[in-house]
């Protein structure tokens, strides 16, 4: 009788991937993007023996420590069902994350670089990965940069391509390699201070 597989196999080779890539990995509860595991900034890992290790135990989807990876991450998020955009977001076509950016880069002739590493989630979401420069983590997470505009770095981690949540997966758009984080992004806001509009304004790029 053929077995149909549970994509332990297909989760081992994205973790083994993102490895390759010099990016540290650890294991999320099959089907969520929660931790399989504590400490998991510590736990986190290039190591190959690790990964087979872990991902021959189960169907693991996989995390990716970003900081300790020398990655920036820009989260574009989606909207719930019914959300609506606050002030000053509250603009015609504004309806998520991406568009908030795409306005206000806009507006002040900046630019995102979508040449570089790039994966789709479930519901629209969009993640840009960019090269941090050595150093440049921040002591403490930063606040978002907008309305569902989020950057993923101290204390951070984002789902690995490959990784299947209930409602759908993350996949590979563009598999390029990270570029260097543009000016707007290396200067993330402070929780509850400076937001996209200040970042973009002292940084054209």
């Amino acid at each position: 009788m053929n077995q149909v597989p549970d994509g332990r196999d297909r989760l081992k080779r994205a973790a083994l991937a993102a490895a390759a890539r010099g990016w540290h990995v650890f294991p999320l509860r099959p089907g969520t993007a929660v931790p399989a595991v504590e400490d998991w900034a510590g736990r986190a890992t290039t190591s190959t023996w690790r990964i087979l290790r872990c991902w021959d135990a189960g169907p693991f989807n996989v995390g990716i420590a970003v900081c300790a990876s020398g990655l920036r991450v820009l989260d574009l998020v989606p909207a719930a069902a019914g959300e609506e955009p606050p002030d000053p977001y509250r603009l015609p076509g504004v309806t998520d994350g991406a568009d908030v950016l795409a306005v206000l880069l806009e507006q002040h002739n900046a630019r995102l670089p979508v040449e570089t590493h790039c994966v789709a989630g479930p519901g629209g979401r969009l993640q840009y990965y960019f090269e941090a420069e050595a150093g440049t983590c921040p002591a403490a997470p930063p606040g978002p940069l907008g309305w569902k505009v989020e950057v993923r770095c101290t204390g951070g981690y984002v789902a690995a391509a490959g990784s299947v949540m209930p409602d759908g997966p993350y996949a590979l758009v563009h598999g390029g390699v990270p570029l260097p984080a543009p000016g707007w992004l290396r200067r993330p806001a402070a929780p509850g201070g400076t937001k996209i509009l200040d970042s973009i304004q002292h940084h054209i790029v």
